[in-house]
């Protein structure tokens, strides 16, 4: 279940919502729908509280949710966790026992980044006492018809190929797709169908890499080069790209290389190549000079590398995705 049919089969406001999400978006998101839905505008000043990690924790979320509501029938208090914030077993017990002990007024929300172990006596004992909800991030398969949702939220419809650069560019990384979607909201107000190139127009130029810079990456990694392209990686990497958008980059000039040295084989007229692999006869000119770097069995081991790590990327496997990147790059070199 998503975020907004949870929140829509909620009748009522319980007394207690302990809420998984790793992801920042999807916690933020179920703040906002909650709030929206449950705590009227009109008793917001006096009637909900935002109690977050720090010092005292525990004994302010205490005395927060011991506090009856204020000219109101309700109180709503609201503690969110973050990625590195985090309770150890002792404090877990002390917050069981303030679950457990709520104003009869009160309704709290509990958000965290931290998934719970099933099989531990606190998520034995939260269960019984709260409305326990996991929200995933949605993975790669699941991924573009959240992106076809949100457009369609704006009575917005976007094609295969926008959908696919998205993807590639922002992989799962909702917070950050979210908000170029909103871009994207923003500059076409009235567009009802939006193309590859509406979106290429707006989306954060520094995103975007020119088959030029990948073509001069190549060359260092065809070059055997490993502290120019692992340095070239950097510099790619803090302007702004993803490393998916990145891997999905390079895996498509590899796939072109491999198909222009196949065809340099019978003859060296890149126009005449250029026709029989679908591709405008400039890049295919470019590829001649750079396939020259590499054996085709080079390539073959370096596509490999990138399919491999897509997947992984992809799956969650790699926690550091960037790390990762320049691991495939100094395999790669090593070919």
């Amino acid at each position: 279940m998503d975020v907004e049919g949870f929140i829509k089969s909620e009748k009522k406001a319980k007394s207690l919502y302990y809420i998984y999400a790793e992801n920042s978006y999807l916690r933020n998101k179920f703040k906002e729908k909650f709030i929206a839905k449950f705590v009227p505008e009109l008793i917001r000043d006096f009637n909900l509280s935002y109690v977050n990690p720090g010092e005292d924790y525990l004994k302010r979320l205490s005395n927060a949710v011991q506090t009856p509501p204020m000219g109101a029938e309700k109180r709503f208090v609201v503690s969110h966790f973050g990625d590195d914030e985090s309770l150890n077993q002792k404090e877990k017990q002390k917050l069981l026992d303030i679950f457990n002990n709520l104003d009869k007024s009160v309704s709290l929300l509990f958000l965290t980044a931290n998934k719970v172990d099933k099989r531990k006596k606190f998520y034995l004992n939260l269960k019984k006492i709260a409305v326990y909800q996991e929200f995933e991030t949605p993975r790669y398969r699941d991924l573009d018809q959240w992106i076809v949702k949100r457009f369609h939220n704006h009575n917005k419809k976007i094609d295969r190929q926008s959908v696919k650069m998205l993807e590639n560019m922002f992989s799962n990384k909702l917070e950050i797709l979210n908000s170029e979607i909103e871009k994207i909201m923003t500059r076409y107000p009235d567009k009802q169908k939006l193309s590859y190139y509406d979106l290429k127009a707006i989306i954060s130029r520094e995103k975007f890499l020119e088959d030029e810079e990948i073509f001069s990456f190549l060359d260092l990694i065809g070059d055997k080069k490993t502290d120019q392209a692992l340095l070239t990686l950097k510099e790619m990497l803090n302007k702004g790209v993803y490393p998916l958008y990145l891997l999905t980059m390079l895996k498509n000039q590899i796939e072109l290389l491999m198909q222009v040295k196949f065809y340099s084989q019978y003859t060296h007229d890149n126009r005449e190549i250029a026709r029989k692999i679908n591709k405008h006869p400039y890049p295919v000119k470019k590829a001649m000079q750079r396939c020259k770097n590499f054996t085709q069995k080079e390539l073959e081991k370096i596509l490999e590398e990138i399919l491999q790590a897509n997947y992984h990327f992809l799956t969650g496997y790699y926690p550091d995705q960037n790390t990762a990147l320049e691991m495939i790059i100094i395999k790669s070199i090593a070919y």
